[in-house]
């Protein structure tokens, strides 16, 4: 099998890293890789900005509900969706457009995708990571502690090394469940997420050691529950963003 198709069909997210650097020419292929990404037209609504400094990794750190794979990840990278280029270099522009919610929409995409080809980049080179949306937790801090101007908001993290661990792949939604053909089919869901569910019990219940017995349906609810972050929408409000 191609390597690349082989590396997309068995991904998995790693948190263990050896203590080993990763190179400035790596880094350029990872970031330049994130800029080929597809952009919707051609706007690249997204800026990656790479966390170094110990005490800025340690509030994400905090934020996040403490992911230690901040801290010991040798490189880490914030995504931001990113309008602010926008407002100061489209020309003939009426700025109010910016503050919809379809543009916001566009640099959230653009930013995922970006994210998504760079982290490939960095698994064809031998890298793994894992992606760190818990820094949602406190959207204003970060804005504020990185400056981070209107217009700017921050996504997820990037964490980046040499993986010092072997993952088992988490059991996905059946094929049938999300794919459909000239319309949202939902006929065989019941059927689907009910022997999901039961999959995904046993891998919860392997992986733990009998420890935990949770249902994708269940964990999925009780992390949502835990993590509504309904002040997210009044920070991207204060920043300009997705407010029409």
């Amino acid at each position: 099998m191609n390597q690349a198709i082989d590396i997309l069909l068995n991904h998995t997210s790693i948190r263990k890293y050896k203590d080993v650097a990763i190179s400035q020419d790596i880094k350029e292929i990872i970031i330049r890789s994130s800029q080929m990404a597809p952009s919707s037209s051609h706007f690249q609504a997204y800026m990656m900005i790479e966390i170094k400094n110990k005490a800025l990794r340690e509030m994400f750190f905090e934020i996040s509900g403490g992911q230690k794979w901040i801290l010991s990840a040798p490189l880490v990278i914030l995504y931001c969706a990113d309008l602010h280029r926008a407002e100061n270099y489209f020309n003939g522009l009426d700025k109010k457009v910016l503050s919809n919610l379809e543009s916001y929409t566009v640099a959230v995409t653009d930013a995922s995708i970006a994210m998504q080809k760079g982290l490939i980049a960095a698994q064809l080179m031998g890298l793994g990571g894992v992606v760190v949306g818990g820094i949602r937790n406190n959207v204003d801090k970060i804005c504020k502690t990185l400056n981070l101007p209107q217009k700017v908001a921050p996504l997820f993290l990037l964490c980046l090394g040499y993986p010092d661990e072997s993952v088992g792949i988490k059991p996905r939604l059946p094929m049938e469940a999300v794919y459909c053909v000239d319309g949202y089919d939902e006929t065989e869901q019941d059927n689907l997420i009910r022997d999901y569910n039961e999959t995904v019990k046993d891998y919860y219940l392997n992986r733990s050691d009998g420890k935990m017995s949770e249902s994708w349906s269940q964990r999925c609810g009780r992390l949502l529950m835990a993590k509504t972050r309904y002040e997210v929408g009044e920070t991207l409000r204060e920043k300009g963003l997705a407010i029409e």
